[in-house]
C-alpha cells in the first residue's frame, strides 16, 4: 500500500524526536556531571546525583524508540505478541505506540518542569514536536493507513 504524505511526516518528527533522544542520552552518558549541555547548574535540583538515569531514559525512551516505531509505522509488521496488547482491534499496534509515547514524553516534560522550570527552548522545541506527532498520528489519513490487514 502507498503511504500518504502524512505518513511520511509523522515519522519525520519522531525522527526529529529520536535524534533529539540520543543526542542529550549520548551527551548526559557520556558527561554525567551535565557540564557538556549547560546543565551542571540544574543537577541540585533533581533526585539523582548524575545525569545518568536521564540520559538512559533519553537514550532509550526518546531515542530508540521512536526509531522502532518508525520502522513499524512504515513497515507494519504482523507480530501478535505486541497485538494483543491492543485494546482496540483495527488499527496497527505501531500507532498505539506512537501514542504512549506521546503521553511518556508530555509526562516527562511536566516532571522536568516542575524539577528545573521551563526555561530552556528545549522544552519548547520538544513540546511542539510532540504536539506535532499526537496530531499527525491522530489524522484520519494515518489511522486508515495503520488499520489492520491480514497478510
Amino acid at each position: 500500500m502507498k503511504r500518504p504524505l502524512t505518513v511520511w511526516l509523522l515519522a519525520f518528527w519522531l525522527l526529529f524526536l529520536a535524534l533529539g533522544g540520543l543526542y542529550g542520552g549520548i551527551a548526559m552518558l557520556l558527561d554525567t556531571s551535565g557540564a557538556a549541555l549547560g546543565m551542571s547548574e540544574v543537577l541540585d535540583e533533581l533526585p539523582v546525583s548524575n545525569y545518568i538515569l536521564p540520559g538512559l531514559f533519553l537514550l532509550f525512551g526518546m531515542g530508540l524508540a521512536p526509531l522502532f516505531l518508525i520502522y513499524a509505522l512504515l513497515t507494519l509488521p504482523q507480530w501478535p505478541w505486541l497485538e494483543r496488547l491492543l485494546p482496540k482491534k483495527g488499527l496497527h499496534w505501531a500507532w498505539l505506540g506512537i501514542l504512549v509515547l506521546c503521553w511518556v514524553l508530555f509526562m516527562w516534560l511536566i516532571v522536568e518542569g516542575f524539577l528545573i522550570g521551563f526555561d530552556w527552548p528545549i522544552q519548547y522545541v520538544t513540546l511542539v514536536n510532540g504536539f506535532l506527532i499526537m496530531l499527525f498520528a491522530l489524522l484520519t489519513s494515518v489511522r486508515r493507513y495503520c488499520a489492520q490487514r491480514e497478510t
